[in-house]
């Protein structure tokens, strides 16, 4: 016991210093107007957490969002599905009633007379959002196709797995100094590209629409090789007789993957959807190089709404409060992970 106390020791000491006490201060914080450059600090209670998510004349209708809320029930009913089906009966339920809560809550919105208390919370969520749901799916999706293409002994694999993963390990101000590069409208290559078909140049990052698709983009290109990594892993560990076996019992290469593959993936594709996501929520650096959350708020994101109350208002205490929701967030999403994990297991 005391062998293993001295070995965990450095550890824990560096995981409490590092980890523990921010999380705490954070919360502790959060319950202050903190002014970064005032001497003072005043205690508001929940002043702060009021300010982020309150509102005044605030209504509830059923046409609010209902893109949004019909894709959420869809998924929970999908999910439900799915778990029922593997007798997980309390799983399902609770699928549904998280999907139920989630669409009913994004039906609560400011009527026509009513505002949020901070406006920039919401569109710095919502924008985080979408570019979670879009980019996780594609991350997810393109990983684990170039991981089925690559697991093979064919010459040159080693080489495109090499080449694939490479773009990650660059540094996020690399990445993103290449793709401003790229997206230039007046000397980018795929303006010049576009331009041999007659196409004028497009302004990627400066239009509302296309720059949260092209820092999508962006990020694929970063970050798709760690997923590939993953899932060759995952690959490895299942064993090749039975996919030798589901083939001499006439098995198709769609059957193999469905009956397989995948069940030997489930926990690797756990681990994948669930970091893809939580790195996901937490994009900054992209956002921040190419397009300083522009054009207006088009593409501000959680994590810049923080660094700009601390940092640029001096709002130490409702930066605090910000963090406090994303590390509940977070927090909320690893939990699943495990729940998963343990249930599969």
């Amino acid at each position: 016991m005391r062998d293993a106390a001295a070995f965990l020791a450095p550890f824990l000491t560096v995981y409490a210093l590092f980890l523990l006490v921010p999380v705490v201060q954070a919360f502790y914080m959060s319950g202050y107007d903190w002014d970064l450059l005032a001497a003072t600090r005043r205690f508001v209670g929940l002043k702060n957490f009021t300010r982020m998510l309150g509102g005044s004349d605030i209504a509830w209708s059923v046409g609010h969002r209902w893109l949004w809320r019909t894709g959420i029930l869809l998924l929970a009913g999908g999910f439900a599905w799915w778990r029922w089906r593997r007798g997980g009966r309390w799983a399902a339920v609770a699928g549904i009633a998280a999907g139920l809560a989630v669409a009913g809550l994004l039906g609560i919105h400011p009527s026509a007379t009513g505002s949020w208390n901070d406006p920039a919370f919401w569109t710095s969520l919502g924008n985080t959002v979408t570019f979670t749901v879009i980019s996780t799916p594609l991350l997810v999706a393109l990983g684990l196709g170039m991981a089925l293409a690559l697991h093979t002994t064919r010459r040159g694999s080693v080489v495109y797995r090499t080449l694939f993963f490479l773009p990650y390990v660059l540094p996020i101000s690399a990445v993103t100094l290449v793709w401003s590069y790229l997206l230039n409208p007046d000397r980018g290559l795929i303006a010049g590209f576009l331009g041999w078909f007659g196409v004028r140049p497009i302004g990627f990052l400066s239009s509302p629409t296309l720059a949260m698709p092209s820092i999508i983009a962006t990020t694929v290109w970063w970050s798709v090789g760690f997923n590939l990594v993953l899932f060759l892993a995952g690959l490895q560990d299942i064993d090749p007789t039975l996919r030798e076996a589901a083939s001499l019992d006439g098995a198709n290469a769609w059957q193999r993957f469905r009956a397989v593959t995948l069940p030997g993936l489930a926990h690797v594709s756990v681990l994948v959807i669930v970091t893809q996501f939580v790195a996901s929520f937490q994009i900054f650096g992209q956002v921040y190089i190419m397009t300083r959350g522009g054009p207006g708020t088009a593409t501000e994101v959680l994590i810049q709404h923080v660094y700009e109350s601390a940092f640029k208002n001096y709002q130490l205490g409702y930066a605090a409060t910000l963090s406090v929701f994303l590390f509940v967030v977070m927090a909320a999403v690893s939990a699943i992970q495990f729940r998963f994990i343990s249930r599969e297991s």
